[in-house]
């Protein structure tokens, strides 16, 4: 077994893998267009209190919340912004729900996955920033309303000002009684509304999610 371990370290064709972080970084780009639960589980090796799961969003998770997105919204001019990309699968269930890629800006704090974003979403806006910075981010590009807001955003593991800041960015774009859509792994409303005095409403249960999911929707009343 050591002279076979021997052979295969020296082979040119099987060269060391770097260590640590350099390691995770090396092995993410190699799977930038394989599978996106190993990609998503690299990243929150190296970030989990930026992850908040160890796996992406389920299908039918992304569905719900691409179902909460009202007509009056999909037929508005403005943008759909959707924060906290990941690996795409929020994005894909926006996308097949109908909404165009050009409507779409997708933020995402992670140079890797907003890379990796860019490569599989083709005509969507990818902005690679941080969440609380989102309204100086679309005021750089002349957008100074959104028609709605998907957030796939760990909210509950945000320090309170840095929530504070993400939620309050967002209903600074958006008009009285459109949504900012929030899914969460627990009972309870992932954000405090009355901080916020936004009316908050659970809309759907994804049990078929790793874990199950709960998906609300917090409006600015009108």
């Amino acid at each position: 077994m050591k002279t076979e371990r021997a052979i295969l370290t020296s082979n040119p064709k099987n060269p060391p893998r770097p260590r640590g972080a350099a390691g995770l970084h090396t092995t993410a780009a190699r799977l930038r267009h394989g599978n996106s639960a190993a990609v998503f589980f690299l990243q929150w090796l190296r970030a989990p209190s930026r992850m908040g799961a160890v796996v992406p969003s389920s299908r039918r998770l992304a569905d719900a919340m691409a179902r909460q997105i009202p007509p009056d919204a999909r037929h508005d001019a403005a943008p759909i912004v959707e924060l906290g990309g990941g690996t795409g699968s929020i994005t894909r269930g926006i996308l097949d729900s109908g909404i165009p890629p050009h409507r779409l800006i997708v933020l995402e704090r992670d140079p890797s996955l907003a890379d990796l974003l860019a490569k599989r979403f083709h005509g969507v806006t990818i902005l690679c920033g941080d969440a609380r910075e989102l309204t100086a981010l679309l005021a750089d590009r002349g957008i100074t309303r959104v028609a709605a807001v998907v957030s796939g955003l760990p909210l509950l593991l945000f320090p309170d000002d840095a929530r504070r800041a993400v939620v309050d960015g967002c209903f600074a774009l958006l008009p009285p009684g459109r949504p900012l859509i929030q899914f969460t792994y627990g009972f309870n409303a992932p954000l405090p509304a009355h901080e916020h005095h936004l009316h908050a409403r659970r809309v759907a249960r994804v049990i078929r999610n790793v874990p199950p999911a709960f998906v609300w929707t917090f409006k600015k009343a009108a």
